[in-house]
């Protein structure tokens, strides 16, 4: 053990032999005791020690406690490390023990033998006194010099003591009665044969009799000493004991042979207490002269035993007797009664005080507790209150209120002004150290202060002078105060370079400038002038100052090269004065005024104020608080909410707006300005003006709430019938709010911006008004008015008026500006967010709002379905791994157009027609020229054949033949055209102009207007579509549009351009002179639309018509005589586009159709997925066939084998012939057909084809159509017959998991690479790899059994696991690369399939592929709270 933790005992070193040890612990203790010991006794002795010597002690002491603990501290240390040696000592000091131990024992047995057993005998055996022990239990033999030596004899009993000390305490009362006692010492106690004379703070002694003889004198025990110092004597006694033993030795020497010896004994120990009680006052005088009082404070007398006199204030003593020899001497005596000596020490004042303050002060010494600060300052109190009830006096015929003394410490206070508050009273005290009169302000320190100190601790004639000075320097805080509340700042001085110059060198030099809020460059000045005899007067003044520098210079602009000037100065300019009567006086600005007193009452109250009698009544109470002045507050506020007024009209007056002078609103809200008239607005019309100006009513200006402007219009309601809404009335109110600047010429121009918005508002609003109130128009069906504010119109529309729409004028833009929102909570979204930009662009070109209604009407539907469309971010669909891409994105082209772009490959390009029609076309193609393809972008097979699926009757009328789902990709030979004239065809049309036709318009087209539309190829009987001879057709004309007679629109509107077929035939679109349906590139300027192609050079040059023309989509044509019947074109033959140009022409779909179209649902090929819209599945399968084509060149062991049908991809391996086919009843699913080789026939079985087959058509050729899925599934081709098999015995499991019940494991091959494993491959990349290895992916997941009732079902197990197969040594582990983490489900499974590939497959030459994977799910046991990696789903 070490020495540290023991506790040895101390070992003599005997002999010199051994070495004492002691214990550790115990040695720390001893060093502690004497160190507390010696910090004991230093604390002792230090007190009586001069400060040099007790410095020197504790340093003394500090370095030998420094040294012991430093031998401590290495003891310590060497103990810690000195185990080894400790051991050594211990075993050498027990040997040495025993050593010892033998060397004594043998000299004690030699001693024995040699000298004690030679002489021992044994006594005579005394058997009376062992008899007496043994019966008696007594020795009653004890011998008689034994007894009286050392056996005392026996005590008194207590009851004999008792009755001793009875007795004599009976003699002590006899002599205490018998003698004369002295006054002072009737106190006493007797008890235990002793007396006890006790005299309060100042001695108590005991005193007995030895005998009961009269003539035995007092015999004095002990002397108690009761003087004591509470503030020098750290508690200690005065009396050291060796004094105490004198007093004794002389008091007992005055107790003999005396006559009256108690009068002695009192006269002795009174004379010493007295002595020792002056002693003590001394002490404490001089200490506080050595530590605090200093000179003020001096000791003129000591005489021991007799008195002490003490002089105060013995700097006002100097002051006066510089000024007068006979100055006055403050003193302070403490002496022995004169009179009789037996009575407390006696205190004294110079000069006398009068009797009733020295009973306050004390006519006699406290013993109890003595104290001479206590008693000065006693003395002082009642110094200082008389000499401040004399100054009171002298002060109170210069002030109004009356001068009280009070508070403690005692101070009088001086009302300066009238009415006063505590904080602004003149607290005049007396220093209780110096005797100094000193002037004080509680909240404040002012110069004038010093002044009127020195004034009244000197020549007395000048206070009526300072405290006139002081009264208006406080009504300058008075103002400073009144203002704060104001947010502004007030200044005694103003940086003026022209002050000497200016007329403000005439005011009154005690003033305040308090800069107007909100207002740098302009002040009120208050000036405060004293009015006789005890009262001052306020006067205001507004300056108007300008920003300059030092030198007077107020321009901005330096020279080259020069830096601008700071302008820290200020240059007075106009001074004007304020009328107070005015400001206070006006409307709504009653300011409380006390009653007037009369002359007669007004001179008694001062008279009794004079002479001390007036009092002020109690409930007198004042309505306002004297720190506040109202007139300097109402005049600040009225200048601060006048003057922004003032700047305001002349910005307006520069701006051509006439307005009304400032005036005080009757409502009391403020002030207010009226404007009368505001300048045209440019752009608009001077009716419209003129319009605008007869609905406004008036216009205010208003500061309601600071620092705001509030404008509020008042305009007559705008006539509109707005639903879900009472009428407000006959008059809307309009509310305009802008910040309070310094700078006003902002605030105008976005009152005049505001009145331009409006103004732009109100006329498009004007012209829509009388359309919308028209119940024929039947725009309530299109559209609902929500809110109409002369800013912002509010417009409901959509399918239940769930979607709105907001437009107002946006000044600096000098444009509509929409915003798109919903109505509740029907719809997550208005469908138009996303065109905003081109129907702003329209509203703008057009400025009308039935034009804009209308095309929100048409296009709401079929932008509500574009919205379904998916725009989910993919990983893994694209050729570079790390490479996302979106679905679905949606490219506004137009207000009617707009492209649909799929995975950046596929465009689609859609109209937006009137009359529930959508047109649908390849946006691949070119708008101008079909042979070209746009850059960037894939033709969409089969997309003529897929459009026509979803084409229903209310398009075609019901007399339109469906065509095969190869007719449009496969059309025959366009014959017999040549016998057509189309041309003369277009014209007739053209010159049907009568009502009859326009009437028509309404009814259904030929079914030969939406199918049968030919080509411009066909048309012309060439190969090529770039006839310069014939345009393109337009995207836009395909819909004929419906009759505007139900409108009855009679302005410039949608429906104006359906009256005229010759709208029709200039645009092709139902929408006027717009281009809406698909404008040039010239004529396109939205922001952020993507570009296409040039037209063509055939519009370019005018050579022929547009394809726009409705001949080429309307057969309607009749003979010039009967207009009342439309007969149909039909040719000899069906007129169908070319192959590669099929898609370009537009297919018309009704907005039931296209929402068909583009809502997701599920079909029953794919029931386990996502549901998706039968567009992205149809994109999504020609993609992946797109991608297939690209998989069969980069891989070598599939070849493409030629085929000529459409919509199908036909490639071998090495063993098998696959055929992948779009569904042809829905063309939304891919699927594979798989055909062994001829010559390899035998190697395959009929149902691990169709598991094949199923597992391609539901695993890979499924959403979301990842094209790494399909390279990976390509790369199992790689592989050999005995590897594939296999695989489709896992594909077997995934498929079909419920047919073996023994596995307690699902399994699924991933295709790419889970975001788990991004430290093997980036996720997203193809998740098997054939080389001479094979790495393919599984996900385990635990199958659970059926949970308990009532419980939910626990998250299962799942984990996923990446394997890598060795072709050649037929041999499967995990794949190990890069993996810092130790996964413990994987480690587990790397020793599962260690253990499995080591008892079955060291000899077996069948493939380990699958005996593994099904060993795992049947036979792998994972503990029950380990979590596995979180497995990733079948589409990754």
């Amino acid at each position: 053990m070490a020495p540290t933790e023991g506790s040895l005992p101390m070992v003599q070193a005997n002999m010199g032999i051994g070495v004492g040890t002691i214990s550790l612990a115990t040695l720390m203790d001893f060093i502690v005791q004497r160190t507390y010991h010696e910090l004991n006794i230093l604390s002792e002795i230090l007190p009586r020690k001069t400060d040099m010597e007790r410095k020197i002690e504790i340093v003394q002491y500090a370095s030998r406690t420094r040294q012991l603990f430093i031998r401590l501290l290495a003891l310590v240390k060497w103990a810690n490390s000195a185990s080894k040696v400790d051991k050594c000592v211990k075993i050498c000091n027990f040997l040495e023990q025993q050593s010892l131990y033998f060397v004594d024992t043998a000299d004690v047995l030699a001693r024995l033998s040699r000298e004690t057993l030679v002489n021992a005998r044994l006594p005579n055996f005394s058997l009376p006194c062992a008899i007496d022990v043994l019966t008696l239990g007594t020795y009653p033999r004890l011998p008689t010099c034994i007894r009286e030596k050392i056996v005392p004899p026996d005590p008194i009993t207590p009851n004999e003591k008792k009755k001793v000390l009875q007795q004599l305490k009976q003699v002590i009362q006899y002599r205490l009665v018998s003698c004369e006692l002295p006054q002072q010492m009737r106190k006493l106690k007797i008890e235990n044969g002793r007396v006890k004379f006790l005299v309060e703070n100042e001695f108590q002694v005991t005193l007995t009799l030895m005998e009961d003889s009269p003539v035995i004198p007092w015999r004095l025990l002990d002397i108690d000493i009761l003087v004591e110092d509470h503030e020098t004597g750290d508690g200690k006694a005065l009396v050291h004991t060796l004094q105490v033993g004198y007093i004794h030795r002389v008091v007992q020497s005055r107790l003999l042979d005396n006559d009256k010896p108690l009068h002695d004994l009192y006269r002795v120990l009174h004379s010493f207490c007295q002595s020792l009680q002056l002693e003590v006052l001394n002490t404490q005088t001089q200490k506080l002269i050595r530590e605090r009082l200093g000179d003020s404070l001096s000791i003129d007398e000591y005489s021991v035993g007799k008195c002490l006199t003490v002089s105060y204030w013995r700097d006002q003593m100097k002051k006066d007797k510089d000024k007068s020899p006979d100055a006055i001497r403050y003193k302070l005596s403490v002496h022995v009664n004169e009179e009789d000596d037996d009575k407390q020490l006696c205190v004294s004042h110079v000069p006398a005080m009068l009797p009733e303050e020295c009973r306050r002060v004390g006519v006699t010494i406290r013993s109890d507790h003595l104290s001479i600060e206590q008693l000065l300052m006693q003395t002082i109190e009642v110094r200082t209150f008389t000499k401040l009830k004399e100054l009171s006096y002298s002060i109170q015929r210069f002030v109004e209120g009356k001068c009280e003394v009070k508070d403690i410490p005692v101070a009088l206070h001086v009302p300066v002004l009238y009415p006063c508050t505590t904080s602004e009273q003149l607290r005049i005290t007396i220093d209780a150290q110096r005797g100094m009169l000193q002037a004080a302000l509680p909240s404040v320190e002012l110069p004038v202060l010093q002044e009127l100190e020195e004034t009244l601790n000197g020549d007395k004639k000048n206070i009526q002078k300072h405290l006139v000075k002081l009264r208006l320097q406080l009504s300058l805080m008075r103002c400073e105060r009144s203002v704060n509340s104001l947010h502004t700042v007030a200044r005694r001085h103003l940086p003026l370079v022209n002050q000497a110059d200016h007329a403000i060198k005439d005011l009154p030099k005690h003033r305040l400038y308090i800069t107007v809020p909100k207002q740098n460059n302009h002040h009120v000045v208050v000036c405060v002038e004293d009015v006789p005899p005890r009262s001052v007067q306020f006067q205001y003044h507004l300056l108007e100052t300008t920003p300059c520098t030092g030198e007077g210079l107020e321009s901005d602009v330096g020279g080259m090269g020069e830096e601008l000037p700071i302008r820290c100065f200020m240059r007075a300019g106009k001074l004007v004065a304020l009328d107070t009567f005015t400001f206070t006086n006006g409307p709504y600005t009653s300011i409380y005024k006390e009653p007037e007193e009369d002359e007669i009452e007004s001179f008694h109250r001062k008279r009794k104020l004079l002479l001390g009698e007036y009092v002020e009544p109690v409930g007198k109470k004042l309505k306002t608080s004297p720190y506040i002045i109202p007139e300097l507050v109402h005049i600040v506020a009225a200048c601060e909410e006048k003057l922004p007024f003032v700047f305001l009209g002349k910005e307006l007056k520069e701006k051509d707006v006439l307005f009304t002078n400032i005036q005080v609103d009757k409502e009391a809200m403020g002030l207010v300005m009226d404007i009368i008239k505001f300048p045209d607005i440019e752009g608009l019309s001077k009716e419209d003006c003129e319009s605008l100006r007869r609905c406004l009513l008036s216009c205010k200006v208003r500061i309601v709430t600071r620092p705001v402007w509030h404008v509020e219009f008042l305009f007559i309601d705008s006539g509109l019938d707005m639903e879900g809404e009472e009428p407000a009335g006959p008059t809307q109110r309009v509310i305009f709010s802008h910040p309070v600047n310094t700078d006003h010429q902002p605030m105008v121009t976005a009152l005049l911006n505001e009145w331009v918005a409006m103004g732009h508002l109100y006329t498009v609003t004007r012209h829509f008004r009388d359309m919308y109130n028209d119940p024929q128009t039947g725009l309530h069906r299109l559209v609902q008015v929500k809110a109409f504010n002369y800013r912002k119109l509010s417009l409901l529309y959509g399918n239940g008026f769930t979607s709105q729409v907001h437009i107002n004028w946006k000044t600096d833009e000098k444009q509509f500006v929409l915003s798109f929102g919903r109505q509740g909570f029907s719809s997550p979204m208005n469908p138009h967010v996303s065109m905003t930009t081109q129907l702003q662009h329209d509203l703008n070109n057009t400025r009308s709002l039935t034009y804009l209604v209308q095309v929100l009407h048409d296009t709401w539907e079929p932008m509500n379905s574009l919205h379904k469309l998916s725009s989910a971010v993919i990983l893994g669909v694209g050729t570079s791994p790390k490479q996302s891409m979106q679905s679905f994105t949606v490219i506004p082209q137009s207000s009617t157009h707009v492209r649909i772009s799929y995975r950046s490959n596929y465009c689609l390009d859609v109209h937006l027609r009137s009359g529930n029609v959508v047109a649908v076309r390849d946006g691949a193609y070119s708008l101008f020229d079909t042979s070209k393809v746009t850059e960037g972008f894939t033709p969409i097979p089969m997309l003529k054949a897929f459009l026509g699926m979803f084409v229903d009757d209310s398009v075609t009328g019901g007399n339109v033949r469906r065509r095969s789902a190869t007719e449009d990709d496969n059309p025959p030979s366009p014959i017999g055209m040549d016998n057509i004239d189309v041309f003369s065809v277009t014209q007739s049309h053209q010159s049907s102009g009568s009502p009859g036709a326009r009437q028509r318009a309404d009814v259904a087209p030929s079914p030969s207007t939406y199918i049968g539309t030919p080509s411009p190829g066909a048309l012309l009987a060439t190969g090529s579509p770039g006839n310069p001879q014939l345009h393109v057709p337009s995207p836009g004309s395909f819909v004929p549009a419906p009759s505007p007679s139900s409108l009855g629109i009679h302005m410039q509107s949608p429906a104006s351009a359906f009256i005229s077929p010759q709208g029709m035939a200039d645009s092709g679109s139902p929408y006027p002179s717009t281009s809406l349906a698909m404008p040039s590139p010239g004529q396109r300027n939205w922001p952020n639309s993507p570009s296409v192609q040039g037209p063509s050079p055939a519009s370019r040059h005018g050579m022929v018509a547009s394809p726009g023309h409705p001949t080429l989509h309307s057969p309607l044509a009749g003979s010039k005589d009967d207009h009342s019947k439309a007969t149909v074109l039909s040719p000899p033959s069906r007129i169908l586009p070319q192959r590669q140009w099929a898609a370009s022409t537009p297919t018309l779909l009704s907005h039931q159709a296209f929402d068909t179209l583009l809502r997701p649902s599920s079909i029953q090929q794919l029931a386990m997925h996502v549901p998706l819209s039968p567009l992205e599945r149809f994109l999504g399968c020609n993609f992946i066939r797109r991608h297939i084509i690209r998989v069969i060149s980069q891989e070598k062991h599939l070849t493409t084998v030629q085929t000529t049908e459409p919509g199908v991809n036909i490639f071998k391996g090495e063993t098998l012939q696959f055929r992948v086919s779009l569904n042809t009843s829905t063309l939304q699913t891919l699927h594979m057909k798989i055909q062994p080789l001829p010559e390899h026939k035998d190697q395959w079985s009929q149902e691990e084809i169709q598991l094949f087959e199923k597992y391609f058509d539901l695993k890979v050729a499924c959403p979301p159509y990842k094209s790494n899925a399909l390279t990976a599934f390509s790369r199992l081709l790689k592989a050999n017959v005995t590897i594939l098999k296999d695989v489709i015995q896992i594909m077997r499991l995934e498929l079909m998991p419920n047919q073996d019940r023994n596995v307690k494991w699902s399994s699924q091959l991933l295709l790419t690479v889970p975001p788990t494993y991004a430290h093997i491959a980036p996720p997203g990349t193809p998740a098997i790899v054939v080389v001479a290895k094979m790495v393919l992916m599984l996900q385990l997941t635990r199958i659970l059994g059926p949970a308990m009732p009532g419980q939910p079902a626990p998250e299962p197990l799942s984990l996923t696991i990446p394997l890598l197969y060795n072709i050649q040594d037929n041999n499967i582990t995990l794949v190990e690369k890069g993996t810092n983490n130790i996964n413990h489900n994987l480690t587990l499974v790397s020793q599962h399939l260690k253990r499995f590939q080591d008892s079955r497959f060291h000899a077996n030459q069948e493939c380990a592929i699958y005996p593994a994977v099904r060993d795992l799910l049947t036979n792998l046991v994972l503990p029950s709270g380990v979590q596995g990696f979180p497995g990733p789903s079948a589409n990754i």
